[in-house]
């Protein structure tokens, strides 16, 4: 699998991506951001549940995968790129 991993972590709409599904998964409402300690009792539920574990695997990979190729692998293109593309 190649993969272009530090071009892909210095784009900040991945994060975005990866933090979305993140709190999707935690079932992140309002209120759980009262405090820390009830951020950390959510996430230690998702940890704690192997459904909930892999399904949010599995959206993770999704934000990770190009979809402009075919399987997981980048283009021979974009294994090239050494930073993010600048408009």
């Amino acid at each position: 699998m190649k993969v272009n991993i530090p071009v892909r972590m210095k784009n900040p709409w991945f994060w975005v991506g990866v933090a979305s599904v993140a709190l999707t998964a935690i079932g992140v409402d309002p209120s759980v951001f009262t405090s820390w300690g009830a951020v950390w009792e959510q996430s230690c539920a998702v940890l704690s549940n192997p459904f909930q574990l892999t399904t949010m695997a599995l959206a993770v990979l999704a934000v990770f995968i190009d979809p402009t190729t075919a399987g997981v692998t980048d283009s021979d293109r974009a294994l090239t790129y050494r930073k993010p593309l600048e408009k």
